[in-house]
């Protein structure tokens, strides 16, 4: 045995495989390190450390059978004892080695002790996060936009539906976390990886995929991968004849595979099993729908998607999805200004849709959803009398068939607004923007209840966020909000907006009224409601958003700020209780319950701080 050692010794062996040890410990850390930064694939460092483990025995074995020289390397049986270059330095060398080792060995139980440390510091925190929040994880998922492949690259809408109908397929699957249109398709066309856009969307699995439609033919790609590990877990191609039938079966098969692979990958037993209905057997108006739900979804050219929709319904006029869309426009054109009907006008044209939509399908939550809002919409105005128990109620019903219907939440949020419930509205919008981040209308809304609460902190900051994503519009800030919390800079860029103020001079003079509301500021009012007057186009709504802190008397107030605090002085005056009751309000705090800025006296009449 001794014999053997010596001889190993002799040829180096030992030094090579304590040298080998040294140099691929601090390999395998540079490629540990090179993933991390490099948003490399995770099998690169294992692969590093394979590539070592192979390299291991094969060092060792040209140690044992040669010898470096300064002439080169020779056999180890040519080389006379002591003229090897690895001979003159062995000391040296192995003194070198030693330290090498020592460090290592030192630096892994630092480490170790280190990950220790920290489990035990958060022994409580970290189990707690594991229980609540491991399943949610695992069971994650995004629906990317799919790339559009035709050849005239003409037919995104038609891509982007297609995943879009996949995403609202797997919404419906209990047990999986599907993350909403407006989180995941922003990436349309970044330029990242899978990896990095799961760790940004927070999920473990996505769904992408591409779509070529030529002629009479498409082709649909999609694939399953696990971020985690950047795995495909599933993927297909499936080459069919254009027809809403074979759309409607691609999207069921891609469904139901992504379930079946997900169940399958996760241990987690059989999730609920997907089914999707085809909606049309029109093939262009199906593909009129998919034009015209984006601009929907965006609040954009209102008056093109209507278009849109009604020559789909044209071709089909049992399209239900169609009627519920349309439905929801008509109120919504009048209130984006894409509109010239009256809004009686509109609110029957809406109200006729949604009916029709239901005769067709019973459980449309978003024709249900459109009445609510035509009913409490109305109420608000004082164009007539409402039973607004019966309008929440209706809203209760849509959100139960569709609990993440972002209009539902939305337009109920609005009506809890409306009647001072504040902690629901706030509710409704939070849940909203849970399943739709980028909602506009939910975010702009949410920091508005925050202010109305009086926790102007959070509403600054969920504004900053706003406009940090595109997601609130400046020109309908909330002003008092921005003036009690000296956002000077801000508050006169929003005045200066061209949907305000912009070409008026006398900015200066409104930041300071804001500034001291209690002040007789009839003047000033009256220098808006001039400007606005006088301006193309403007509407009298512009004057009173601008003015109604100030003290202005109006008969219908700005919901939005109804119980903001710059509006105290006027929840004192008369005015205000005539608005409540007239609005229906009253009778519900009467039957409901009073909001907790309010209270009854006496047996009919109230007051609000």
């Amino acid at each position: 045995m001794n014999s053997i050692f010596a001889e190993l010794k002799r040829r180096n062996v030992i030094r090579v495989a304590g040298m080998y040890a040294v140099v691929g410990w601090v390999l395998a850390q540079i490629g540990t390190t090179l993933e991390e930064t490099m948003g490399l694939p995770a099998w690169f460092d294992g692969l590093i450390v394979a590539l070592l483990l192979i390299g291991f025995p094969i060092a060792l074995i040209l140690a044992w059978a040669f010898e470096l020289t300064p002439e080169g390397m020779v056999k180890t049986e040519a080389v006379p004892e002591g003229e090897s270059i690895t001979a003159e330095t062995a000391r040296k060398l192995d003194y070198a080695i030693v330290f090498g080792l020592v460090l290592l060995v030192a630096t892994v139980l630092w480490q170790s002790s280190g990950t220790d440390v920290v489990v035990v510091d958060n022994e409580v925190d970290t189990a707690s996060e594991l229980t609540t929040g491991s399943a949610a994880e695992d069971t994650s998922i995004a629906v990317l936009p799919f790339a559009d492949l035709s050849p005239a690259s003409d037919q995104e809408y038609f891509s982007d539906g297609i995943a879009e109908e996949i995403l609202n397929v797997l919404v419906g699957v209990k047990g999986l976390e599907v993350t909403s249109r407006t989180s995941s398709f922003q990436f349309k066309g970044a330029d990242l990886g899978i990896p990095a856009i799961a760790k940004s969307l927070n999920v473990r699995h996505v769904v992408e995929g591409s779509v070529r439609k030529s002629g009479e033919t498409i082709r649909v790609t999609a694939q399953l991968i696990d971020a985690d590990n950047d795995k495909h877990l599933w993927s297909d191609t499936f080459d069919r004849p254009l027809t809403t039938e074979n759309i409607f079966a691609i999207q069921d098969e891609i469904a139901k595979s992504i379930v079946m692979a997900l169940s399958d990958t996760l241990g987690i037993g059989r999730l609920e099993p997907v089914e999707v209905v085809p909606v049309t057997e029109n093939l262009t108006a199906y593909e009129l729908f998919l034009q015209a739900r984006p601009l929907f979804l965006a609040r954009l050219d209102l008056d093109v998607a209507d278009e849109l929709l009604a020559r789909a319904l044209e071709r089909d006029p049992e399209f239900s999805e169609v009627w519920e869309m349309r439905a929801a426009l008509q109120t919504l054109k009048f209130e984006y200004g894409y509109s010239d009907l009256a809004i009686d006008e509109a609110d029957q044209l809406g109200n006729e849709f949604a009916e029709r939509a239901l005769s067709l399908e019973p459980r449309s939550a978003t024709a249900m959803a459109v009445i609510a809002k035509v009913d409490g919409n109305a109420a608000q105005a004082l164009r007539r009398k409402v039973n607004l128990a019966s309008v929440i109620a209706d809203f209760d019903k849509a959100l139960e068939i569709e609990p993440r219907n972002a209009s539902a939440l939305l337009w109920r949020g609005l009506r809890y607004l409306a009647i001072g419930d504040l902690d629901a509205s706030l509710e409704d919008f939070t849940k909203c923007l849970e399943y739709e981040i980028y909602y506009t209308p939910c975010m702009e809304n949410y920091y508005t209840t925050l202010a109305a609460m009086g926790r102007d902190e959070e509403a600054i900051t969920a504004y900053l966020e706003g406009l940090n994503t595109s997601t609130v519009q400046v020109g309908y800030s909330h002003l008092p909000l921005l003036a009690r919390n000296g956002e000077e800079i801000a508050f006169k860029s929003a005045t200066n907006n061209e949907h305000l103020l912009q070409g008026w001079r006398r900015h200066d003079e409104l930041w300071l009224a804001y500034q001291n509301p209690e002040q007789d500021h009839s003047e000033l009012i009256e220098s808006v409601r001039n400007y606005v007057d006088n301006r193309e186009g403007a509407y009298e709504e512009i004057a009173e958003f601008v003015v109604q802190p100030l003290g202005m008397g109006w008969r219908i107030p700005d919901t939005l700020l109804l119980w903001d605090a710059s509006l105290k002085h006027y929840r004192q005056t008369s005015e205000f209780k005539t608005y409540i009751r007239e609005s229906g309000v009253f009778e519900y705090w009467q039957a409901a319950g009073f909001p907790p800025q309010c209270r009854p006296v006496g047996r009919n009449d109230f007051e609000c701080d």
